[in-house]
């Protein structure tokens, strides 16, 4: 390899716009059904996080961090995949340019509470997870008061202690947390498949992927961690 050969890389046009443009430009080539494939990663990742937490504590796991994120981004593949099929709808599409995107797919698809909510409590852990700020969160567990409900559902890695819990990255290293995530998103593909009766035929086997043997926390009830 030459020596500082990438150094001299340039970028060229903008990545940001190109990928906006791809949303409701029909450029010729192919697409295929990448949803799919970052659901096979999560069923991966699914296996590998219950033999880790099944040979400690029987919860703990580093899998979840990186789950949560091949979720959301499986279900914004669905997402383009389903609007991109016929008949497409370009401002379904465009509802993904910006910011906001998921709680557009949430209001284009009529999805309620509690899946809303939870949906929504669910991004900000994403949001935890790809942005951290792992500074103290100034409570006595270590958990931030805006995601309060989510511990209460008792889906996280804790000690059960409300003065002296783990920190919050490790709060979130929690198998049951992967199993509610998968269930959300789940829930949330199934909810658009049902918005369009075109389209149910040819998407319905999609939803196959999404409901993997998996368990779901909110199915089971689960000690709260106050």
């Amino acid at each position: 390899m030459e020596s500082g050969k990438f150094g001299s890389m340039r970028m060229t046009g903008m990545p940001k716009k190109q990928r906006d443009e791809r949303l409701t430009t029909d450029f010729p080539g192919v697409m295929g059904s990448s949803s799919a494939d970052f659901m096979r990663l999560v069923r991966l990742l699914y296996g590998h996080s219950a033999e880790y937490a099944a040979a400690h504590d029987g919860n703990v796991t580093p899998y979840t961090l990186a789950a949560i994120p091949m979720l959301f981004s499986a279900l914004r593949c669905f997402v383009i995949e389903y609007e991109s099929h016929w008949p497409s709808n370009s401002e379904a599409l465009s509802d993904l340019k910006d910011i906001g995107d998921i709680g557009r797919i949430l209001d284009r698809y009529g999805v309620e509470d509690p899946l809303r909510t939870e949906a929504f409590f669910l991004r900000e852990i994403r949001n935890e997870i790809l942005h951290p700020v792992h500074r103290p969160t100034g409570t006595k567990d270590n958990w931030p008061g805006s995601l309060r409900e989510v511990k209460n559902m008792g889906v996280l890695q804790s000690s059960g202690l409300p003065d002296a819990d783990y920190i919050m990255m490790a709060q979130m290293g929690s198998h049951r947390l992967f199993g509610f995530a998968c269930g959300v998103v789940r829930d949330i593909v199934s909810t658009i498949i049902a918005s369009d009766r075109r389209k149910q035929s040819f998407f319905l086997p999609f939803l196959d992927g999404y409901s993997f043997d998996f368990e779901d926390p909110r199915l089971t009830t689960a000690p709260a961690a106050k």
